[in-house]
C-alpha cells in the first residue's frame, strides 16, 4: 500500500472511531429502572413523569440526536436540532436545516423555530442540549435591526481575515441575539445538560458554537478592537458599525458589558474533542507499523507557522533512516485570503506542503483534512500530497505556485488529483494532519 493510501486509510478509520453515534454510548448511560442518567460519571435523577426534551445545533447534531435517542429508549418527549443537512429518518427529534459556513435565511427561520420551541418547554422539564461545530452559522439570529445579509458579510470578512476562532466568535456574539449564553433566559426553571463536541483549540466551552447556552461576557469594545486589528471595521456594513457604536456607548455609560447570567440546575460536558481524535489517529498509525510523533497541542495561528513547524519535524526525523515515521497533528490554522480562487484551509495547507516538500529526497506523504468532511465552501474534506506532487504537476503543465498565489487549491487538486472526499461526516473535531515517512 502506498503512503498516500495509508494516510487516507488512517483518516478514514479515525472518522469511524470518533463517530458521535459511537461516542455517545461511551459517555452517556441510562438506567431505565432507576431513571438515572449518567454523563461522564455525574448522575442525574429523572422522575418518570418528568418530560425529556432535546435541543441543539451543529454539524454533528443529527448523529448526536440519534445517539441520545437510542440511549433513552423512547423517553424523549420532543426535540428540535438544526443541521446543515436534512434528515428523513424516523425520529422524535425534528431536524431543521441551516447554512454553513455562512448563515442564510434558512438558518434564520430554523433558529426562530428553535427559540420558539425552547420557550414552550414546560418548567421542570429535563433538557438535553446538543452543541457541536457549525452552530455559530446554523443557529443565528441577528441582534438589533441587523439583516441576515449584513451578518453574512461580517462572517465572510472574518473567515477570510486570518483571525482565529476565538476572535471570530467574540465578534459574532456581539451581533447575535442567541450566542454567548443568550438562550439561557428561555431555559430558566428547567434542568439543562449540555453535551458538546468541541472544535475549539483549547476546548473553552463558551466558544464552542459561540456558546449559546454558556453564561459569559459579551463585549462590543473587544469586537471593535478585533475588527480594527484585522482592518475589517470599515468593510463591515454601515448598519453593523452603527449597532456596534451603540453597544460600545452603552458599555461606557453603564461601565459593564452585556453579561449573560447562569441558571440553576445547569451542567455542561465536552463528550469529544480533537485531542481524543488525534490520539486515535496516532494509535491507528502505530498499528500500521509507524513510529509515531503525536503533537498533542491543537494548532492555531497563521498557517505558515504550522507549515514550518512540520517541515522542521520532518527534516529531524529523516536524519534517522531506521523504520517508518509518522507525525500526527490537529487544529485549525488560519489563512489570510488574498486571491479569488476556491479552496479551504486543508487544501491550502496540502498545496503549500507539496511546494515545500519537493526537494526532500525521501518517500513521504502529507494529508490534511477536516473531520466534518467539508473544507471551506467545497465538496471535499482536504487533500493528500507527496514529495513528488510538485514535480508531477509541472510535468502536466500545472503550476502549483500560480494556484497557491490565487488561493485556488481546489482547482489545483481537481486537475492534479489528491482530493479527500468522504462527504459530510456528521461530525466536527477540527482538522487532522498526517505525515507519513517511508
Amino acid at each position: 500500500m502506498q503512503l498516500t493510501e495509508q494516510a487516507t486509510e488512517i483518516f478514514n478509520q479515525t472518522l469511524t472511531h470518533v463517530d458521535p453515534s459511537k461516542i455517545m454510548p461511551e459517555t452517556v448511560q441510562w438506567n431505565e429502572d432507576s431513571g438515572e442518567l449518567t454523563v461522564e460519571g455525574k448522575h442525574f435523577n429523572i422522575h418518570k413523569d418528568q418530560p425529556i426534551y432535546v435541543i441543539g445545533a451543529g454539524k454533528a447534531s443529527v448523529s448526536m440526536a440519534l445517539g441520545i435517542e437510542s440511549i433513552l429508549h423512547g423517553r424523549i418527549k420532543d426535540g428540535i436540532v438544526i443541521s446543515p443537512d436534512a434528515f428523513e429518518g424516523d425520529s422524535k427529534i425534528q431536524v431543521f436545516v441551516g447554512s454553513h459556513p455562512l448563515p442564510d435565511k434558512e438558518s434564520i427561520s430554523s433558529s426562530y423555530e428553535l427559540v420558539s420551541f425552547i420557550k414552550k418547554i414546560p418548567k421542570n422539564s429535563f433538557v438535553i442540549n446538543l452543541i457541536s461545530g457549525g452552530t455559530s452559522s446554523l443557529f443565528c439570529l441577528p441582534a438589533g435591526n441587523l439583516e441576515i445579509e449584513e451578518i453574512r458579510d461580517i462572517y465572510s470578512l472574518l473567515i477570510e481575515s486570518g483571525a482565529d476562532i476565538h476572535e471570530i466568535n467574540s465578534v459574532r456574539k456581539v451581533f447575535s441575539a442567541v450566542k454567548g449564553g443568550q438562550i439561557l433566559q428561555h431555559l430558566k426553571g428547567k434542568q439543562v445538560v449540555d453535551l458538546m463536541i468541541s472544535d475549539i483549540t483549547d476546548d473553552e466551552i463558551g466558544m464552542i458554537g459561540s456558546g449559546p447556552s454558556i453564561a459569559q461576557e459579551i463585549s462590543a469594545t473587544e469586537a471593535f478592537q478585533i475588527l480594527k486589528q484585522y482592518k475589517l471595521y470599515n468593510s463591515i456594513p454601515h448598519a453593523a458599525r452603527q449597532f456596534l457604536a451603540s453597544e460600545m456607548d452603552k458599555e461606557m455609560k453603564m461601565k459593564t458589558y452585556r453579561n449573560t447570567k447562569e441558571i440553576d440546575r445547569h451542567s455542561s460536558f465536552i463528550i469529544a474533542s480533537a485531542s481524543t481524535m488525534a490520539s486515535k489517529a496516532a494509535d491507528i498509525a502505530k498499528e500500521m507499523g509507524f513510529d509515531v510523533t503525536l503533537n498533542d497541542k491543537a494548532v492555531s495561528g497563521p498557517m505558515n507557522q504550522l507549515e514550518q513547524s512540520l517541515l522542521t519535524q520532518i527534516r529531524d526525523l529523516i536524519k534517522d533512516n531506521d523504520g517508518q515515521k509518522a507525525i500526527i497533528s490537529f487544529g485549525e490554522p488560519t489563512v489570510q485570503v488574498t486571491g479569488d480562487g476556491l479552496g479551504g484551509r486543508n487544501q491550502e495547507l496540502a498545496l503549500r506542503m507539496a511546494v515545500s516538500l519537493q526537494n526532500i529526497d525521501r518517500d513521504l506523504a502529507f494529508l490534511s483534512a477536516g473531520t466534518d468532511g467539508i473544507d471551506g465552501p467545497t465538496d471535499v474534506a482536504g487533500a493528500v500530497v507527496t514529495n513528488e506532487t510538485y514535480r508531477m504537476a509541472l510535468e502536466s503543465d500545472i503550476n502549483p505556485k500560480q494556484y497557491l498565489d490565487n488561493n485556488d487549491s481546489y482547482h489545483f487538486f481537481k486537475k492534479a488529483g489528491g482530493h479527500i472526499k468522504p462527504g459530510p461526516t456528521g461530525n466536527n473535531l477540527m482538522d487532522l494532519h498526517i505525515v507519513l515517512i517511508g
